[in-house]
C-alpha cells in the first residue's frame, strides 16, 4: 500500500481570493512574506510522522458515517489573527471562528481516536507570514478588523517517493484522487445545495426557548426556496418525538423537526462532533447558507450563548435581567405554559423586527449607498474646522436612515441629505463638536435672499437655534447639532430656493470660519 510520510490532512483554501482580502494586502504591504513561496493556503487538522493511504482512506469513510454527512468541504469565517515572535522574525497566522468549523472540528478528534499516531494542531490557524515556529500554541490573539469567509477542500498532502504529493478527497467515490495541477490557485467548490423539502408543519418543544424562537424566526424569513410552505407552515408542539416514525419518516411526509431528532437536533450533531459548538439556530442558518450572514450575526450569537452557556443576559444589572428578552421568555412560558403558539409567535415578532433591521443596515442601505454613488446622486468631499479634516458627503435620497448608516459605517462626520421635494437637512456626528452657526447663519442669509425677503436681520437672529419666524426654512437644533430644512416630516415647513452647488459653497465657505470643539465647551459651560 502506499505510504506517505510528513503527512497532513485538512482544507486547502483558495489563494488568490485570500490574498486579495485587505487585512492580508495591509500584512503584505508591512513586508510579512508567505512561509513558503507557493500558492496556497490551508487549515490542518492532523500531522502523521508516516501514513499508509488506505489506512487514512478508511478514517475517512468512517468519519463521514460517523458524521453523517459529507467532510469533503467547509466554510472557514476568519475572524482574529496572533502573531508569534521568534529567531526566525515574526510569524503571523489568522485564527477562524471555530464556531462555524464543525466538520474541522470533528475530523481533528475523529483522526485522532482512529489513527492513535495522529499529532493533531493545537489551534486551527491559516499561516500568512514568516517561518512557522511548529511546536509553539497559535491561540486567537486579536479581533481581525474585517472577517472574511472561504470555502475549503478536504486534502491530505505528503511525501511518497521522496516527492510531495496533494490528493483531494473525492466524497461521491470514496478516496482521494490526484489534485488538478491549479487546484490550490482556484476557488474551492461552494458547500453542496441542500434539495428542496415541501413542509406544512414545524415541530418543536413546548416549551419555547431563544434558541428555538431565532430558528422559526430564520425559517419563517429566509427558508421558504429550500423549505416551500415553512414560512405559512403549522406547528406541532411534542415533548418528545412520537414512536410511530423515525425522524427521517417524519421529515418525508412534511414535517421539520426541530431538537426532536433528525438533522436539526443540536443535541446529536454536537456529539457526533465531539464538540458543544452548535445550536439548533445555528444548523438551520448553515442549512440555508446564511451562518456568516451579517443580518443574523448577533441573533445567533445570542442563541448560542443562550442554549450553551445559559447566558441570554449577561449584565448584573437588576433591569437589564428583568427586561432581557431571555428572562421575558422565561416568564411568558410560565404564565401561558398552556399556549406555547401564543409565546412562540409573540418573541418571533421580537426577532423578526431585529433581523429586518440587521438586514436593513448590513444590505439594504449599503446596496442603496453604492447604487447612489454609481448613479451620480451622492458625492463625497473633505471639508476643514481648524485642525479637524471633516469626512462629508452630500446625497439625494427619500430614505431616512442613509445618514445615520453613513455616519456609523462609513465614519462619516457631516452628511447633506436632500429628499426629492427639495427639503434638505443636515446631520453631524455629534462626538466632532462641529461649529455649525456660521453655516446656519449663511443659509438663513441666503434664503431671505432668494424671494425677497428683508436682508436686514440681526446677527443674533441668523445665529439663533431653533426656528426664526422671518426664515421659517432653517431649523438650528445644537442639541443634535443639526441643521433641518423641515427634518423627517416637514410638516408645512416650505423646501428650500437654494439648489445644491449654493448649499455646498455655503458648507465649504462657512464651515472652515467655525471652532471645532466650540458646541462641546458651550454645553459644559451651561452644566456647570
Amino acid at each position: 500500500m502506499p505510504m506517505f510520510t510528513q503527512a497532513w490532512i485538512g482544507y486547502d483554501l483558495p489563494f488568490e481570493p485570500i490574498e486579495s482580502e485587505s487585512s492580508i494586502r495591509a500584512i503584505r504591504k508591512a513586508g510579512f512574506k508567505k512561509r513558503t513561496g507557493h500558492p496556497e493556503h490551508h487549515v490542518t487538522a492532523s500531522y502523521f510522522p508516516e501514513i499508509e493511504l488506505q489506512e487514512l482512506t478508511d478514517a475517512v469513510i468512517a468519519g463521514e458515517e460517523a458524521y453523517g454527512g459529507d467532510l469533503s468541504h467547509a466554510q472557514f469565517r476568519f475572524d482574529g489573527y496572533g502573531v508569534i515572535s521568534h529567531a526566525k522574525g515574526k510569524y503571523i497566522y489568522l485564527s477562524p471562528d471555530e464556531e462555524t468549523i464543525p466538520e474541522t472540528i470533528f475530523l481533528r478528534r475523529f483522526l485522532k481516536e482512529r489513527i492513535p499516531s495522529a499529532q493533531q494542531a493545537s489551534e486551527f490557524h491559516l499561516s500568512i507570514g514568516g517561518p512557522d515556529p511548529f511546536g509553539e500554541a497559535k491561540p486567537k490573539q486579536t479581533p481581525l478588523t474585517k472577517p472574511f469567509s472561504a470555502n475549503g477542500s478536504l486534502v491530505l498532502v505528503g511525501k511518497m517517493d521522496e516527492e510531495f504529493q496533494k490528493l483531494v478527497w473525492d466524497h461521491a467515490a470514496h478516496r482521494f484522487v490526484e489534485a488538478e495541477a491549479d487546484a490550490a490557485e482556484e476557488p474551492a467548490t461552494p458547500r453542496p445545495k441542500p434539495e428542496p423539502r415541501t413542509v406544512h408543519t414545524i415541530a418543536l418543544f413546548p416549551k419555547i426557548q431563544a434558541d428555538t424562537a431565532a430558528a422559526v424566526c430564520i425559517l419563517h424569513l429566509f427558508g421558504e426556496e429550500l423549505f416551500p410552505g415553512v414560512s405559512k407552515a403549522e406547528f406541532a408542539f411534542w415533548t418528545a418525538l412520537p414512536q410511530e416514525k423515525t425522524p427521517q419518516e417524519y421529515e418525508a411526509e412534511g414535517y421539520l423537526l426541530l431538537d426532536l431528532g433528525g438533522a436539526f437536533d443540536h443535541h446529536i450533531i454536537n456529539e457526533q462532533s465531539g464538540a458543544r459548538t452548535q445550536c439548533v439556530a445555528t444548523l438551520v442558518a448553515r442549512h440555508l447558507g446564511l451562518d456568516t450572514h451579517p443580518a443574523l450575526k448577533k441573533i445567533l450569537a445570542w442563541a448560542k450563548r443562550d442554549d450553551l452557556e445559559g447566558k441570554g443576559t449577561v449584565s448584573a444589572d437588576p433591569l437589564d435581567r428583568a427586561f432581557g428578552l431571555s428572562g421575558i421568555i422565561m416568564n411568558l412560558n410560565r404564565l401561558y405554559h398552556k399556549d406555547p403558539g401564543f409565546v412562540l409567535d409573540t418573541v418571533t415578532n421580537v426577532l423578526d423586527a431585529h433581523i429586518r433591521e440587521e438586514y436593513r443596515r448590513h444590505v439594504e442601505l449599503p446596496q442603496e449607498w453604492e447604487k447612489l454613488q454609481q448613479e451620480g446622486r451622492a458625492e463625497t468631499f473633505l471639508v476643514q474646522q481648524g485642525s479637524a479634516e471633516l469626512n462629508s458627503v452630500y446625497l439625494e435620497s427619500d430614505n431616512v436612515s442613509l445618514a445615520g448608516f453613513l455616519k456609523a459605517a462609513h465614519k462619516v462626520d457631516l452628511v447633506i441629505q436632500r429628499a426629492s421635494t427639495g427639503h434638505t437637512n443636515i446631520v453631524t456626528q455629534q462626538l466632532r463638536s462641529i461649529d455649525l452657526q456660521p453655516v446656519v447663519a449663511e443659509l438663513r442669509l441666503a434664503e431671505v435672499g432668494k424671494d425677497g425677503r428683508p436682508h436686514k436681520i440681526p446677527k443674533d437672529v441668523l445665529h439663533a437655534t431653533g426656528s426664526v419666524d422671518v426664515i421659517p426654512e432653517w431649523y438650528y437644533d445644537d442639541a443634535a447639532n443639526t441643521i433641518q430644512n423641515g427634518g423627517i416630516h416637514p410638516q408645512g415647513i416650505p423646501a428650500t430656493k437654494l439648489s445644491k452647488d449654493e448649499i455646498l459653497a455655503i458648507l465649504r465657505d462657512t464651515i472652515p470660519r467655525g471652532i471645532i470643539g466650540s458646541l462641546k465647551r458651550k454645553k459644559t459651560r451651561e452644566l456647570q
